[in-house]
């Protein structure tokens, strides 16, 4: 199993140690860039065209023009996979605004940089997702929505990066932020669940987050079963009083925490409705790997 990596700038898929982006690149000087990241299951790109989607709404957000046709991404996309012999990959696609000079002014940067880096998937073991993860609410807010729109997503992580160092400190394995009004807004990676009496609950949009691609599946996935469920306004006393809580991003699906903040979240074990999104999740993979077409389009 190897990691590939597609240039745009070369025109063809490179061996890590081969693949070079220049110091003058704003996406490495500024982290004036866009990107999205997905896996894949029987080497099918999962929800690739919500993926797509979001990218070029992110690269709007911040007046980047993406020159890369949707045919031309997932034709990087399935070549980079395809070279690097993976059963499954971990992708990463990321559009920076290209090279310039020493200066913040994006009308003077190059043609945009498109770059797929592609490794073999690894997920969490069936042990981690059993007993679950400990995750600390941080001091660490969002940002406000007022200086950097929460919705794109874009090269620079830097607060969620602080977030979960703050996290490491105090040995919990994830963070939880808040908005600058002090609500529950998403984990570093990730958008945030809980339930109590059997609802699912998890903030709105409106609270400045992300709009996760697993978060909507989550929220479909709970439709299908049966499981109520809102998006509402979260305080972090409610969600440390919760019955159930869980973490969702494309790589991991839905993560369980066990531990929020030192104490144990509901029974200390993973709850009924979060196992029954896992178990639905797990078999909605497995339908795309079989062939199946995504469930978001």
């Amino acid at each position: 199993m190897a990691s590939k990596v597609y240039l745009s700038s070369a025109g063809r898929v490179l061996d890590p140690g081969e693949a070079s982006v220049s110091v003058f690149d704003r996406g490495f000087l500024y982290g004036d860039s866009v990107y999205e990241t997905l896996r894949t299951a029987g080497g099918r790109p999962v929800e690739l065209a919500r993926h797509l989607d979001r990218l070029r709404r992110s690269a709007l957000g911040i007046g980047l023009e993406i020159p890369f046709t949707d045919v031309a991404l997932r034709a990087a996309i399935a070549e980079t996979h395809a070279a690097s012999g993976n059963a499954d990959s971990y992708v990463r696609v990321i559009v920076t605004r290209g090279t310039g000079p020493l200066m913040l002014d994006p009308r003077v940067s190059s043609s945009p940089l498109l770059v797929v880096l592609v490794q073999e998937l690894k997920l969490p073991t069936a042990a981690l997702y059993e007993a679950g993860l400990s995750v600390r609410i941080v001091d660490v807010h969002k940002i406000s929505a007022r200086s950097l729109d929460p919705t794109l997503k874009t090269g620079n992580y830097l607060n969620s990066i602080q977030a979960l160092r703050q996290a490491a400190e105090s040995a919990a394995e994830d963070a939880i932020l808040c908005s600058p009004a002090g609500d529950v807004a998403e984990g570093a990676t990730s958008n945030v669940f809980m339930v109590r009496a059997g609802e699912l609950l998890t903030p709105a949009l409106a609270t400045g987050l992300l709009e996760g691609i697993t978060r909507a599946l989550v929220l479909a996935l709970a439709t299908e079963l049966g499981i109520g469920w809102r998006e509402t306004k979260i305080w972090p006393d409610e969600l440390r009083a919760a019955d159930e809580v869980f973490l969702t991003s494309s790589v991991r699906g839905a993560m369980p925490v066990t531990t929020l903040d030192g104490q144990r979240v509901g029974a200390g074990g993973v709850g009924p409705v979060t196992r029954r999104i896992l178990i639905r999740y797990q078999a909605y993979i497995d339908a795309v790997a079989g062939g199946a077409d995504d469930l978001l389009r």
